[in-house]
């Protein structure tokens, strides 16, 4: 029989016993050749339904087409893949007739496929854009076999959820939740809409900041139904009272779920898309080299899904004149959520999750690299992880490149008890030309591994030295004390209870800073930090705790403390301890020795003598004289740190401080050429107590 196309078949008499025909393209010689055959699966209805894919002969015969491989090329349906035509009725029919066979799914060349938005008529429940591909509702593998899916004009890419796939039945509850529980009742007459074995989610509580989201949520089978009362196949983790609930989350929900699907090999060559693959409502998804180009929201997008995994799903690039203003991976409530390999280039946040999504992220690559439309790097706008709302991410062997100048992670949205949690395993790596802007220091393990500005250095968050050391504070003081390099990771303080602190108060001052830098007031008001009677944590962010601190990261750590005149401290006995953990840079030239570290005060208990207004006797021209102070104290092993006088000490030298029983020696010489009488002044000895071991 001469060759012929399958747009030829209705015009064939093929003889009876011809059951297979190989036809040489669809509409044009050369484009999609495939095998059709006349089988029982062959009827008039599959010819109805699909006529993109089954043809019938003059002389009646049906014709249907045959998988390839267990799959229906997308070409056999009319998709043409040259970037330009618009291949969503094809590539949507493709599909469908896989589905009506059995078929394993559909398969792609190495093409560019334009698939226009679904219009809004076959696509009721969606209010604003719509998807190109509304992923069906079971298991199934799409695999697009490197394929890129070219879009224009904004909307999303492949979309599958309540408002595609239709819709929601809301169940909201008649009665409060007891913790522990697994039967919830209905308002009247809803349990009319369950059977046995339905699956719903329930949807219990809200966020402060978000009350269309919810922490307390799950997916769960209806295992029977009594009246009202509905029991599911698992407890309810947590109690709830329906009155305190604002908005609509009080409610079981029953809605398509997808289960058991994989999307791999596809390519979103988009143009202003807004999402690449969302998903609402999921279980056992993952997504095999998934990625996008010049993306205006994300990449991915999840809710309400258990079990997703993302391997080497990467977003490339945004327009610059409408940069990105979501994460390339975001998640609300979400869990068993693992990303291995992912990789982001221009985005503001690599990943997000909220509403208590637990994400955990291995070896990504984060490039800072976007630029708004003047050219200039986006700065602390940009957030590589962004955990809010109780989420949390946990992320091992990180690499950020690209410009400095951005926020590693922020856990915070305002509201006190609903930030989020994270946490860096591994090595953490950094590498820009200038300083990132904050970088929890606090939520690093393992090793901080940075370059900036072409310099590396290396701090293995692992090996944390202690440093502490007491303040007694006397009235009217300005004290400042020097402490170690290295980075200072985690700090607390310890404040006296009877001890006010804060502007106009006994202590006006505790600056928290780095040599060359005053630092940042932590007995400062709303930014204080110090809390009479309390054990507090300091928060700790690179950049952020003292300003210029960060970039002095190597210089060593400085305490400025400032009383208030007539305080009533001198006999007060009031104190604040600080505690830090510093990191200390490895593979350096220089090595701090145990005696150094020990030196700077980790193992002494320290204290203060103050002497109100003391009058020295005058002290001849070359002459010296000895002051004998009573400290009861003192004891003769101890160690004279340092002797301070307001004011200065008017042209005398300390010639030599001696501990004693009871008190201290001071010798004071006059080097000048002049008598000096010194005006009354506050006279401070400092001292230090041995310790064993110290």
């Amino acid at each position: 029989m001469t060759d012929f196309l399958f747009i030829d078949i209705p015009n064939q008499n093929i003889r009876n016993g011809t059951d297979l025909v190989l036809t040489t393209g669809r509409d044009s010689t050369g484009v999609s050749p495939g095998t059709y055959v006349a089988d029982a699966l062959a009827t008039p209805a599959l010819l109805a339904s699909h006529p993109e894919l089954v043809a019938q002969s003059s002389n009646g015969r049906i014709f249907r087409a045959l998988p390839v491989d267990g799959r229906i090329p997308v070409e056999m349906a009319g998709a043409i893949g040259d970037g330009t035509t618009d291949d969503r009725i094809a590539i949507s029919a493709a599909i469908a007739y896989a589905d009506a066979i059995g078929a394993s799914g559909v398969t792609f060349g190495r093409k560019h496929y334009l698939l226009s938005q679904i219009p809004a008529a076959d696509l009721p429940l969606v209010a604003g854009t719509r998807p190109r591909l509304v992923i069906a509702p079971k298991p199934a593998v799409m695999d697009w076999g490197g394929a890129a899916l070219v879009t224009q004009a904004g909307g999303k890419g492949l979309a599958f959820g309540r408002n595609f796939n239709g819709g929601v039945i809301e169940l909201p509850l008649a009665a409060d939740v007891v913790v522990g529980t697994r039967t919830l009742t209905l308002q009247p007459g809803l349990s009319a809409n369950l059977a046995v074995g339905d699956l719903v989610t329930w949807q219990l509580g809200e966020v402060p900041n978000d009350t269309t989201e919810t922490i307390n949520w799950d997916i769960a089978r209806v295992v029977a139904i009594a009246g009202d009362d509905v029991t599911l196949d698992k407890p309810m983790p947590e109690g709830l009272v329906l009155s305190t609930v604002t908005g609509a989350n009080k409610r079981l929900r029953k809605m398509p779920l997808l289960r058991d699907f994989v999307l791999r090999d596809l390519e979103l060559d988009a143009e202003d898309l807004e999402t690449g693959v969302q998903l609402y409502g999921a279980q056992r998804v993952t997504l095999e080299r998934v990625g996008g180009t010049n993306m205006r929201g994300g990449l991915v997008m999840a809710q309400y899904c258990d079990g997703l995994t993302l391997n080497d799903c990467w977003q490339d690039g945004a327009l610059v004149f409408n940069a990105s203003n979501g994460a390339a991976f975001a998640f609300a409530e979400c869990r068993n959520v693992h990303l291995n390999r992912p990789r982001v280039r221009d985005a503001l946040t690599m990943v997000r999750a909220e509403a208590g999504a637990e994400v955990s992220v291995v070896s990504p690559h984060f490039e800072n690299t976007m630029t708004d439309a003047s050219g200039n790097p986006l700065g602390n706008q940009v957030i590589a992880f962004h955990p809010t709302g109780r989420g949390k991410i946990c992320v091992h062997n990180a690499t950020v490149t690209g410009f400095g100048g951005y926020s590693l992670a922020n856990t915070s949205n305002g509201i006190v008890g609903w930030g989020g949690s994270i946490l860096f395993t591994g090595i953490t790596r950094l590498n820009h030309p200038t300083s990132p802007y904050s970088i929890p220091l606090e939520f690093i393990s393992g090793t901080l591994d940075m370059t900036i500005g072409g310099v590396q250095e290396i701090y293995n968050m692992e090996r944390l030295r202690q440093w502490k050391r007491r303040f007694v504070l006397r009235d009217g003081e300005s004290l400042s004390v020097f402490g170690p390099t290295g980075m200072l990771v985690r700090a607390r303080t310890y404040t006296s209870p009877g001890l006010t602190v804060g502007p106009g108060q006994q202590l006006t001052s505790f600056n928290l800073g780095r040599q060359g830098d005053a630092g940042f007031n932590i007995a400062n008001g709303v930014n204080g930090q110090l809390i009479p009677g309390k054990d507090t944590g300091v928060r700790l962010f690179g950049g952020a705790v003292g300003g210029a601190q960060w970039n002095l990261r190597l210089n060593p750590l400085k305490i400025t403390v400032i009383t208030a005149p007539g305080a009533g401290l001198n006999a007060a006995n009031e104190f604040v301890e600080f505690e830090g953990w510093i990191a200390e840079q490895k593979e350096t030239d220089f090595t701090v020795t145990e005696a150094d570290w020990r030196s700077i005060g980790i193992e002494r208990e320290p204290y203060e003598a103050l002497f109100v207004a003391h009058d020295l006797p005058p002290v001849a021209a070359g002459a010296a004289v000895t002051v004998d102070l009573a400290i009861p104290d003192m004891t003769g092993g101890d160690f004279v740190e340092s002797v301070r006088m307001s004011g200065g000490m008017a042209g005398l030298l300390l010639r030599s401080a001696t501990a004693m029983a009871g008190m201290v020696r001071l010798v004071f010489e006059n080097p000048t050429a002049a008598t000096i009488d010194r005006a009354p002044a506050d006279l401070g000895v400092a001292f230090f107590k041995p310790v064993v071991g110290g």
